[in-house]
């Protein structure tokens, strides 16, 4: 208790030497289960005086006086993923697109007087996802440092800005179809998908960049890479002891449940009533924010219904899709919305069926619920693997998905071994030295105090190094050259010599 108590005294002592501090935050997503990330962190910040300047499709509602927006929403239309598969093809498509989808940010008279105005800012927080090439560089305009922030455990762009190395014999790719532990198989199938995602993100991807870049801030970048070069920072949505314990750097700060918020009571009367009257407990399904759940075929749709009609406990269903209606079985109630982080954390709630976004994977092993987990895609695949390999969920893929699979599915995730497997996992994601938000706002101050140094302080030396450099290339061929050349001029003087 007495470290404990030393540590909180100096995390104190530090956090009154910052100043208040001028904050442009650029949040362009227009997935708000993204934004949800960030959001506690601006507020952590507002709290402790900083002025928040927030680019975002979803401004506050509440008015902070040191809170001020400009409001992006309808620049970049939301468009919900189906629940068809995602071939590559698709997800490059996706990813290439993006450059030029939230270039129209740039163009936005607000953002544009912003970039002309002279103002300075002390610290830049950006989305670390695809559109971080793009918005980076304002960094640079506005002459502060650049801290990323990953809505997700991981992404590809990660370690190369940090200048980490990335082993794919146990680091999944954010597609990867794989946890950390992998056969001979999926090993080869993740450098693979590895090698793809990388030229999808630097070399397909960099043209656009380039073109987006120089139109609006007048910089040359020859790839994406050199774009994000300016980053000093990166905090991720992971917590090793949960996740993925790879090795690090000071660079990647993990803020892993960093948008959990203290549950509250559940507001509606009528969830209120359909859980107190469940005499054998609830089960949550959700396919999340970013999936269209009008898109799932009737035949899937009838196998989950089916699945729910055979179970004893009773079912909230998060669905956006109001044609099937008279199909809803008794016990079955289906909600446009529900409180996810509220319900989660009711007692009577048992089992969490979800497409194992990250959000609702933290949300669901801070609250200690099993999980049957039907991925669609992105990082949701690589998630699934990681939660069936501690053994705390069950995973179902959603093409073979069938009333009978799930029906079992939900009563083997319902046993005791997955509850208490859960509960240790549980455990290890609340041991920690801080919370993720004063982590986050630990880190984020560092930055800013240490503006002027801060660029590469966190970074290992590898940015500095080619390929060649590296791994030693240049040094292996200076001790091989020689010798080489020496066995070429005696087998070369020795036939000369045999000749005569």
């Amino acid at each position: 208790m007495k470290s404990v108590s030393f540590a909180a005294v100096v995390f104190c002592v530090l956090a009154q030497q910052i100043r208040s501090s001028e904050i442009l935050v650029i949040f362009p997503t227009t997935a708000q289960s993204h934004y949800r990330v960030v959001r506690p962190l601006i507020h952590g910040l507002l709290d402790r005086g900083h002025r928040v300047l927030a680019i975002t499709n979803f401004p506050d509602t509440a008015e902070r006086a040191n809170l001020s927006h400009i409001d992006i929403s309808g620049l970049k239309p939301h468009s919900k993923f189906t629940t068809a598969s995602l071939g590559l093809a698709k997800i490059m498509s996706h990813i290439t697109g993006n450059a030029n989808a939230y270039a129209t940010v740039l163009g936005h008279p607000p953002v544009v007087e912003l970039l002309r105005s002279g103002r300075k800012f002390d610290l830049v927080i950006a989305e670390f996802f695809t559109s971080t090439p793009i918005f980076a560089p304002i960094a640079a305009v506005v002459d502060a440092p650049i801290v990323g922030f990953c809505p997700m455990i991981q992404f590809p762009w990660i370690n190369d800005l940090m200048g980490m190395d990335t082993a794919v014999s146990y680091m999944p790719t954010l597609i990867s179809d794989s946890g950390d532990r992998m056969s001979f198989v999926q090993r080869v199938g993740n450098a693979v998908k590895s090698a793809i995602l990388n030229v999808g993100l630097n070399w397909l991807n960099s043209r656009a960049i380039r073109y987006v870049v120089k139109r609006h801030y007048g910089l040359r970048t020859e790839s994406a890479i050199e774009a994000m070069a300016n980053l000093t920072m990166i905090m991720t949505n992971n917590y090793r002891s949960v996740f993925l314990p790879y090795p690090s750097l000071p660079g990647i700060v993990e803020v892993g449940g960093i948008h959990v918020v203290d549950e509250k009571p559940v507001s509606q009367q009528d969830l209120n009533d359909f859980i107190n009257n469940a005499d054998h407990g609830v089960i949550l399904f959700s396919l999340g924010s970013v999936v269209s759940e009008s898109s799932m075929g009737t035949d899937k749709l009838y196998n989950i219904l089916d699945a729910f009609s055979r179970l004893k406990q009773r079912v909230i269903m998060k669905f956006d899709d109001e044609k099937h209606k008279k199909e809803i079985p008794t016990n079955v109630k289906v909600v446009k919305w529900f409180p996810q982080r509220d319900l989660l954390a009711h007692p009577k709630v048992l089992l969490f069926i979800t497409h194992a976004g990250i959000m609702s994977v933290i949300e669901t092993i801070h609250c200690g619920k099993p999980i049957v987990a039907i991925p669609i895609f992105g990082d949701q695949i690589v998630n699934t693997h990681l939660l069936v390999e501690k053994q705390v969920a069950v995973a179902i893929k959603y093409a073979h998905l069938e009333s009978d699979q799930l029906f079992d599915a939900i009563n083997e995730a319902l046993t005791e071994k997955y509850l208490i497997n859960m509960k240790k996992l549980q455990q290890l994601y609340n041991d920690r030295p801080h919370s993720p938000l004063e982590t986050a706002v630990y880190w984020t101050e560092y930055v800013i105090r240490n503006k002027n140094e801060s660029n590469e302080l966190l970074k290992s030396e590898r940015i500095h190094l080619n390929l060649y450099q590296t791994y030693l290339i240049d040094i292996f061929t200076a001790f091989l050259l020689p010798p080489i050349i020496a066995i070429y001029i005696i087998l070369w003087t020795m036939k000369r010599l045999r000749k005569h």
